[in-house]
């Protein structure tokens, strides 16, 4: 096992057969301003490919400021996740009004950690922009919002942060500014059984199959990998990053999978049992590889 760290994992690659990205992407998501499992994951980061964001850089951890600013470093092609819907109301209330969704950002989603990082950042000397009612935050979290997509199809392969359902007509709305018209439906979609997972059949989208990465709904590490997709969010102990690249003819594709523990979120949570760095690591990595049903390569 070839890391940077102990607490780092690497899985060797691996074939998707019949779907492939145009292009080398380096995807992480769900980082929830955790910022140290972030640099971790980008240790191995080729430095040249191109990086995919599912959404929810913000809340839970201690330091969303950072996740943002790097990711505009990176020039990143970021989603728009549902922790970042939410806080549009209580940032911009001079044009969003949505479901009243600011006591529920501020409570039980961890808003509140991300302003104790954004007011951080701005008594350091961050630019920030205040709003009506004297919130302030960082100037480089407008420029992240404002360059946010719904999703994004590279080849035939589908990035979006909640995933979307089988069998359905999907169309996603661009603008969250535009109250009138933006659905956030698939910001917060779930699979409910097994069924609706990526397990037996493709999406279809735009009229074609695809394979489908998302994040959003935390997945046990043994059933990341999927027939037809990635569920990438691991939830707060474990960070996935992955990196996928077409073949020659960008017919088949191959991809590895890189994590790394957490503990930002809840500090201690990822030893409990007495469960030793190591041991804990090769657990995840183990659990990953078991489970994948492409030959490694």
């Amino acid at each position: 096992m070839t890391t940077m760290d102990k607490e780092t994992f690497v899985t060797p690659y691996y074939e998707v057969k019949g779907f492939s990205p145009t292009e080398k992407l380096f995807v992480m998501t769900d980082l929830h301003g955790c910022s140290q499992a972030m640099s971790r994951l980008l240790k191995h980061y080729d430095g040249k490919s191109k990086v995919v964001f599912l959404g929810d850089a913000i809340d839970r951890g201690p330091d969303s400021y950072g996740v943002v600013k790097t990711l505009l470093e990176l020039d990143a092609l970021c989603i728009l996740g549902n922790h970042e819907f939410m806080s549009l109301e209580a940032l911009y209330p001079e044009t969003v009004y949505y479901k009243n969704l600011v006591p529920l950002w501020h409570t039980v989603n961890g808003g509140d950690k991300t302003l104790d990082s954004f007011d951080k950042a701005i008594a350091d000397g961050a630019d920030y922009i205040e709003n009506r009612n004297k919130i302030r935050f960082p100037k480089i979290y407008d420029d992240y919002i404002r360059r946010c997509q719904s999703h994004y199809l590279c080849g035939n392969i589908l990035f979006t942060h909640s995933g979307i359902p089988l069998h359905e007509e999907v169309k996603f709305f661009e603008d969250p500014f535009d109250v009138e018209n933006f659905d956030d439906t698939f910001l917060w979609w779930r699979p409910r059984e097994n069924k609706e997972r990526y397990l037996y059949e493709p999406r279809i989208f735009n009229g074609q199959k695809v394979f489908s990465v998302s994040g959003h709904t935390p997945t046990n590490p043994g059933f990341v990998r999927q027939d037809y997709g990635i569920e990438l969010d691991s939830g707060h102990v474990l960070k996935l990053a992955l990196e996928i690249e077409p073949d020659s003819d960008r017919t088949n594709c191959k991809y590895r999978l890189i994590g790394t523990l957490c503990s930002e979120v809840r500090p201690d949570e990822a030893f409990e049992y007495g469960c030793t760095v190591e041991r804990l690591v090769e657990s995840y990595k183990r659990s990953i590889e078991n489970q994948i049903i492409c030959k490694a390569i």
